[in-house]
Parts: C-alpha cells; sequence; structure tokens
C-alpha cells in the first residue's frame, strides 16, 4: 500500500512537478491543496500519511497545516523558496528543500522522508 501524501502548493505549475515526484518516489498523491483554508480542510476529509509544503500559500503562512500535521503525529516537508531561519514555525528536524528544486533532489527526499515504510509512525517534523 503507497504511502498517502498531501501536496500544499498554490503554483499549479511547481505542484505539478511535486506530483510528479511524490510519483515517482513511489507515495500516492492523495490531495492538493492551494491555500491554508482549502489545507485545513482537506486534512479534515481526506486521510494522509504525511505532506509536502509550500511555506506560503497565497501570501498566508502554512503555519496552521504544519501545526495540524505535528499535531497528527504526520511527517511532512517543506519545499519553499524560503531559507530556514525565515521560518520561524520550521524545527530543524524538518527537511527543506529550496526552490528551484532539481526534481531528482526533491524525489530523493520525499522517497526519505516520507515514503520510506522504516519511518512509518515516525513523526521527522
Amino acid at each position: 500500500m503507497a504511502t498517502k501524501i498531501i501536496i500544499f502548493e498554490d503554483e499549479p505549475l511547481i505542484a505539478f512537478d511535486i506530483e510528479e515526484a511524490v510519483l515517482e518516489a513511489g507515495c500516492e498523491v492523495v490531495g492538493i491543496a492551494r491555500t491554508v483554508e482549502e489545507g485545513l480542510g482537506l486534512l479534515k476529509t481526506v486521510a494522509c500519511d504525511g505532506a509536502v509544503l509550500d511555506a506560503n500559500l497565497n501570501g498566508n503562512s502554512v503555519e496552521p497545516i504544519a501545526k495540524e500535521l505535528e499535531a497528527r503525529k504526520l511527517r511532512y516537508i517543506i519545499a519553499s523558496g524560503y531559507s530556514r531561519d525565515q521560518l520561524e514555525f520550521v524545527h530543524d528536524a524538518t527537511p527543506l528543500v529550496n526552490k528551484p528544486f532539481s526534481m531528482p533532489e526533491l524525489v530523493s527526499v520525499v522517497r526519505t522522508h516520507l515514503c520510506n515504510e522504516e519511518h512509518e509512525g515516525d513523526q521527522l517534523a
């Protein structure tokens, strides 16, 4: 059974690239949210095992989504143009892929931190 991932990204072309990376890593995409509100709603209605988050969705911080994922003990990675020191809510252990990212880099991080079965039940965020 494939690991179920939600993508939180407001740019459609980048969301498509992330979806391709998630699929290439061996996971299943179960939803894509383009706003914080849409994302929080999706988390209430769709079962997932982890997420790929852009740090900012249409001008709004994804911190509420990160907090909800943490409360549920779900893993996530950040794919963002912001640096770690610009993202106060991001823990040091949270994987951060800087935009623009290369597809092999993103696939590797997704595979290692989200799709890897040995992490099942672990919280990396």
